[in-house]
C-alpha cells in the first residue's frame, strides 16, 4: 500500500487528531475520559469535541473545567442518542485524524507518545490499536473497578467482522478523508458504531498498530445504563438490528453470507442465503 506523506504533530498549526466524544448526563466519567485525554504527551496536538445531548450543569462544569482553548463544547438540540452527537461532531473536526470515545471510556497512559512517536511512518488511512477491558460497577459513588484484561487486537480484526463487530470503536483512528460523506444513522437502536464501521471498512480495511489505546469501560451488573449491548442476536429486537445492519452492508464474499445465515438461524429467522 502507497504512503502519503503525513506531517509531524510539532510542524502544524491545525490539531493532528480531533477526538469526538458524545456524552449524555455522565459527568464523573467525562471528567475521567477527559482527564486521561489531558495527560497525553502532545495534547496540544489534539482537538477535543464534546457533544452532550441534553442540557446538564455538572457536564457543562467538566468541560469549563477540563476543556482547553482550542477545544470545542457543544450542548445540541433534538433527541438524545450518541449518532446524532458524533454526526455533529464530524462535521466540526479540523483535525487529520479522527478517533471516537465514549464518555464512560478513556486513553491509556503513554498513547499519544506512542503514537507521535511513529507518526511520520503512519499511512494516510485507517488503524486501529489495541485496548484494555475494564470490568467495572458503577454506584452513584462513582465507579468500582473489578478486573481487567489486555487485548491484543491484531489478529482480531478480520471480515468476519460482516458478521459480527469485532473492535470496539474507540481503537481506531481514521483519516478525515476517509470519512467523507459516512454519517452514523440515528434511527438505530443499537449497533450503531457496529454499521457505521462497516461503512468505513467498505472503503478500506484499517491496519493494526500494537500501541495500547483505549480503556473500555463494561458493567454487567444492574448498574449499567447503556442502551444495547453487543452480545449475539438470541431475541426479537438484536435479530431486527442485526438483520438490518446485513441489508445495508453487502456480505463481501458467499462465506459470510453463510455465517450470517447461520446466525439469524440460531434466533429463529431462517432467510435465503441470497439476502444477506
Amino acid at each position: 500500500m502507497a504512503l502519503e506523506s503525513v506531517a509531524s504533530p510539532l510542524a502544524v498549526s491545525k490539531p493532528i487528531l480531533s477526538l469526538i466524544v458524545p456524552t449524555h448526563l455522565r459527568p464523573q466519567l467525562l471528567s475521567r475520559a477527559l482527564a486521561s485525554v489531558n495527560a497525553q504527551a502532545g495534547r496540544d496536538q489534539i482537538e477535543v469535541i464534546v457533544v452532550s445531548d441534553v442540557i446538564d450543569s455538572a457536564t457543562d462544569e467538566v468541560c469549563a473545567n477540563l476543556l482547553g482553548k482550542g477545544d470545542i463544547y457543544v450542548r445540541r438540540n433534538g433527541a438524545p442518542g450518541p449518532s446524532a452527537s458524533r454526526n455533529l461532531g464530524l462535521k466540526l473536526v479540523r483535525g487529520q485524524y479522527t478517533m471516537f470515545l465514549d464518555d464512560d471510556d478513556a486513553w491509556q497512559e503513554g498513547f499519544c507518545a506512542s503514537l507521535f512517536a511513529q507518526w511520520p511512518q503512519l499511512p494516510a488511512t485507517a488503524l486501529y490499536f489495541d485496548c484494555t477491558v475494564i470490568k467495572e460497577s458503577r454506584p452513584a459513588s462513582g465507579p468500582i473497578k473489578l478486573a481487567e484484561q489486555a487485548l491484543d487486537l491484531r489478529e482480531r480484526l478480520t471480515l468476519d467482522v460482516f458478521v459480527k463487530n469485532q473492535v470496539h470503536m474507540s481503537c481506531f483512528m481514521f483519516s478525515r478523508h476517509l470519512l467523507a460523506g459516512l454519517e452514523f444513522d440515528e434511527t438505530m437502536r443499537a449497533y450503531e458504531d457496529w454499521d457505521f464501521l462497516l461503512a468505513v471498512f467498505s472503503r478500506q480495511m484499517p491496519i493494526h498498530l500494537p500501541i495500547a489505546c483505549s480503556l473500555v469501560s463494561e458493567v454487567d451488573d444492574t448498574t449499567t445504563d447503556r442502551r444495547g449491548s453487543s452480545a449475539a442476536a438470541t431475541n426479537f429486537n438484536a435479530v431486527i438490528d442485526y438483520l438490518y445492519v446485513y441489508r445495508r452492508h453487502a456480505a463481501p464474499t458467499p462465506e459470510i453470507q453463510l455465517q450470517r445465515k447461520s446466525m439469524l438461524a440460531v434466533a429463529g429467522l431462517d432467510l435465503p442465503q441470497q439476502l444477506l
